[in-house]
């Protein structure tokens, strides 16, 4: 179904402000000019009647900055009909079969049906792609047409996001129809594990990457003003200016804030309403983790640092991490000493979670790391950090060692994959590294969830083919064995907590 060229608004109907001022030709989107150059040149091969190398256009960048708005531009510009996923849909490999994958073989209905112009093309459009789970492993087409097959059921049936990623390199490679994805970050899509670069340059040789920028200050000011003169209202120039400051560069969050002050105001917003506004208002957007610890370390002031860990798109436990690795390029020895305290503190008040419900471990856990970087990162290096992807969080990634082990995990758990990946496979990892400690005949965690020998083998990194694993898994099933013939003890309920609470005065 063609997307609708125009926006009917309704009097005395409150309709959402981001939706009906909505740019609907490339000529109307702000910021961010030499990236919408790159796009038409893309086009210009598609209106021209030829397909390009690359058939697919990834927009990756920040929330907010108007990927998906230019993709839906492009389409009501041109008349094409559009087919879209977007992440509140399964995307399985059968799911973008059935829609995107088919749908890229054939020319536009429109041609046929409502005149269009023989240009009409229809534009897949997948939206969110970094949210697609797994690895790039491919399923087998056997059971894909199963899965398509409403009468079969069974184990032929994909979940989740099964072989969505391995489809979507057979959708790029095969489209007849132009096909763009967005994406808020990237190396999510590539995967954390060992074979994150093949998978990216698999899928770049048949997508262009275009990458987004935050909007400037100039092009958020044009945007504010558009919208203002169609609602027939004003604003003072100190507030505007306030309203921006505070803005990361999101020009939906912009959108937004206008509407919320306009809901309060009669035909002008005056500076006092726009403060009023920042004490309360929380941001729809999220900083890439490479620039807020950028910023981090740029930074002077500990409370802007914290601020910016607020807007960053990592929970406390991942910027910990980071932190940990990109201080050792950022201060030399003293410092690092210096500040291993806090590190420590901060890895202590993480911990407490899993214990009890110390709400502000979050707290500390995020901001001892931050203040340490601001007071103790060198004036030479602020200007020049290096900041780099911790290796040690790629590792686990290989698919000989998470693949299956995941997969039971989650049966186990009756939790997604993506969940087990995210949130528990890190953890696991850490518990049974060698050099943290972990023995491989420490069968300990293995026997509680079940598991297999292989399944124990891969949580300590074993090859089946390493000399020692025959050894740990004969070693294993033996005591599996025992197990069964002992009797379960009973589980006591111990809810005194009071000894591992964080708080204030252990610090």
């Amino acid at each position: 179904m063609p997307i609708q060229t125009a926006t009917v608004v309704e009097e005395g109907v409150n309709h959402d402000w981001t939706e009906r001022y909505r740019p609907k030709a490339l000529a109307e989107i702000e910021g961010n000019v030499d990236r919408v150059r790159r796009v038409r040149r893309w086009l210009g091969h598609w209106e021209s009647g030829t397909t390009p190398k690359k058939r697919g256009l990834l927009l990756s960048g920040p929330p907010g900055v108007g990927k998906t708005t230019l993709a839906l531009a492009v389409a009501i510009e041109r008349g094409w009909t559009v087919i879209e996923l977007n992440a509140s849909e399964q995307r399985n490999a059968a799911a973008i079969r059935a829609s995107a994958t088919r749908g890229s073989q054939h020319i536009s209905l429109d041609r046929f049906t409502s005149g269009g112009a023989s240009s009409g093309r229809t534009l897949i459009l997948l939206d969110e792609v970094d949210h697609l789970s797994g690895g790039f492993a491919k399923v087998s087409d056997d059971r894909i047409e199963k899965t398509l097959e409403p009468k079969e059921v069974g184990s032929a049936v994909l979940k989740g996001d099964s072989g969505g990623k391995a489809e979507l390199l057979n959708l790029l490679s095969s489209s007849q129809q132009p096909v763009i994805m967005t994406c808020n970050d990237p190396m999510r899509l590539w995967g954390s594990g060992s074979s994150w670069r093949s998978n990216r340059d698999r899928l770049l040789r048949m997508a262009e990457n275009v990458i987004f920028d935050r909007v400037g200050r100039g092009d958020l000011r044009s945007v504010a003003h558009r919208v203002l003169d169609s609602e027939g209202m004003s604003i003072d120039p100190g507030g505007l200016d306030a309203l921006i400051d505070e803005n990361p560069g999101d020009i939906r969050a912009l959108v937004k804030d206008l509407q919320s002050l306009s809901s309060s105001e009669s035909s002008h917003i005056d500076i006092d309403a726009v403060r009023k506004l920042s004490e309360v208002a929380v941001r729809d957007s999220q900083v890439n983790v490479f620039n807020a610890l950028r910023q981090v370390y740029s930074s002077n002031s500990g409370l802007q640092a914290a601020k910016i860990l607020m807007n960053s798109d990592k929970d406390p436990d991942e910027m910990l991490a980071w932190f940990a690795w990109n201080n050792q390029s950022v201060m030399d020895q003293a410092r690092l000493a210096a500040i291993s305290p806090a590190m420590c503190r901060s890895d202590t008040s993480l911990a407490t979670k899993f214990t009890n419900r110390a709400f502000r471990s979050w707290y500390w856990g995020s901001t001892l790391p931050a203040q340490s970087a601001v007071a103790h990162a060198s004036s030479s290096s602020r200007s020049k950090a290096y900041i780099g992807f911790p290796d040690f969080l790629r590792r686990g990634g290989e698919s000989w060692r998470a693949g299956q082990l995941v997969e039971r995990l989650s049966e186990i758990l009756g939790s997604s994959r993506s969940s087990v990946r995210e949130a528990l496979w890190p953890i696991l990892l850490a518990v049974h590294d060698r050099q943290l400690g972990g023995l491989p005949d420490d069968f300990t965690v293995a026997k509680r969830l079940g598991l297999s020998a292989d399944n124990h083998l891969a949580l300590h990194g074993i090859p089946k083919s390493h000399r020692d694993a025959q050894v740990i898994a004969k070693a294993y099933e033996e005591e599996m064995k025992e197990s069964e013939t002992e009797k379960p003890v009973e589980n006591q309920e111990n809810d005194d907590s009071s000894g591992t609470q964080f708080s204030l005065d252990s610090f």
